[in-house]
């Protein structure tokens, strides 16, 4: 196997300097995210209340992120996710502190959530749209973004076994200071970058006029918008683990942190296997419609029968296939739509990803503690599942067939628009095609 072909985005010295502190931070921020659910929980022992923290957190993408997608292509991605780096370890250090003192409250961890998710609306976008920029060949962009979802679950499975196993020996407030340390190595690697010093495009121009063209560009495009709908939904009553892993471990199952972080790290172990498969793919994975809605149902029914069980171990193996759904749909609808937008579109277009993809947590999260609550954490899975099941066979049937016309693959899609209507051009644009075309 020939190493270069299979990861043709560490030929990009940028790419590497970013996959290295990106490796260590997000080991981090899965330490930090363990040790606040289980906070959380100790402190009012609600998934309610754990949802609604999930809620405030993602509440500012869900607000801001239609207004963010202008200033992120009007602006260097390097210098911005600079300054969200550095806010990001200030808010992890904020937490440490109120944890260390021994009398956390409930609204103390609630304030530095909402302060977080103010620095994630502006964060997420951008770095989504940073990878095209820190590869050397633009046929390698959908191999970084394979292996930028190999290291955040890869992250997913250290993070939270270690996050357990802290919590237990030395307190949870361990889990927000070595996640505020983490950040170091990000910020490090950004510095020595090249890539991202520069705006995409001209500062001159209307603000609001750009959020109107950006608007105006994904709703008349239909593949755009399909993959924009089936992201959403399926990240506002699915993607809720946050709440429903940790209430069906303490709730339902009994578990003690150990066994939760034991959990979240089956699930990682699941999204970790996705992403090293399509991370080896190389420069020849390209994302097709068959791939997308293949996860999104390995996702719906895993969760289904995680719902009816309550076996630690078959639950452990059924969010390792959660996690491969989970992952493989979410590498896959982005690839696609960074394949769709021209380079001057491509921070809207990230910019109305992030509004559906993480802006819907806030909805989602409440859904899910509320269920939870209501019903148990095993309803909450079984419930979610369903719903996903009966959403992706709807699109399967009845807007697939209309909206990506015998598209195979979104890679060779030259999309014009042509006022209500989308066409797809055999001869692709160059800003359209990032990948070469495969048939095998």
């Amino acid at each position: 196997m020939n190493i270069r072909k299979r990861l043709p985005a560490f030929e990009s010295k940028d790419y590497r300097l970013w996959f290295t502190g990106q490796s260590i931070s997000l080991v981090g921020t899965w330490l930090q995210n363990t040790g606040q659910a289980w906070l959380v929980l100790k402190l009012t022992n609600s998934p309610f209340k754990l949802g609604l923290l999930t809620s405030i957190q993602f509440l500012p993408s869900l607000i801001l992120s239609v207004f963010i997608g202008p200033i992120i292509d009007r602006f260097p991605k390097r210098s911005i996710l600079l300054f969200t780096q550095i806010m990001y370890a200030l808010a992890a250090a904020a937490l440490a502190v109120v944890a260390f003192g021994g009398h956390a409250q409930y609204w103390q961890v609630l304030v530095i959530s909402a302060v977080t998710g103010l620095i994630s609306a502006i964060d997420w976008p951008t770095r989504q749209a940073f990878v095209g920029e820190q590869v050397n060949d633009r046929s390698a962009v959908v191999n970084a973004l394979a292996l930028n979802s190999t290291i955040f679950n890869i992250a997913r499975v250290v993070g939270p076994g270690i996050g357990g196993v802290l919590i237990a020996a030395v307190g949870i407030p361990w889990t927000f200071a070595l996640n505020s340390v983490s950040f170091v190595a990000v910020i490090i690697s950004l510095l020595l970058m090249k890539a991202g010093r520069k705006p995409s495009k001209s500062t001159k121009g209307n603000y609001v006029q750009e959020v109107r063209e950006g608007t105006q560009y994904i709703a008349k495009n239909q593949v755009i918008m399909s993959l924009l709908i089936i992201a959403g939904i399926i990240s506002l009553f699915l993607l809720n683990f946050n709440i429903l892993i940790p209430s069906f471990a303490k709730l339902t199952l009994g578990l003690q942190a150990a066994g939760y972080g034991g959990l979240m790290s089956a699930m990682g172990v699941g999204a970790l296997a996705a992403g090293v498969l399509m991370s080896l793919g190389g420069a020849r994975l390209e994302p097709t419609p068959a791939y997308v809605y293949g996860s999104g149902f390995i996702l719906a029914v895993a969760m289904v029968f995680v719902g009816i069980q309550r076996n630690f171990y078959l639950t452990g193996l059924l969010l390792v296939f959660c996690g491969f759904g989970m992952a493989a749909l979410s590498t896959m609808c982005n690839t696609a739509l960074q394949m769709q937008s021209p380079d001057h579109m491509r921070g809207r277009v990230m910019a109305a990803y992030n509004l559906v993809f993480v802006g819907s947590t806030p909805i989602g999260a409440l859904y899910a503690g509320k269920i939870s609550d209501a019903l148990g954490a095993n309803m909450g899975f079984l419930v979610s599942g369903v719903i996903g099941v009966v959403f992706l066979g709807t699109m399967l049937i009845f807007v697939t067939p209309r909206t990506f016309r015998g598209l195979r693959t979104f890679a060779v899609a030259g999309v014009s628009v042509r006022g209500d209507s989308q066409t797809v051009d055999p001869s692709p644009m160059p800003d359209a095609r990032v990948a070469g075309v495969s048939r095998d």
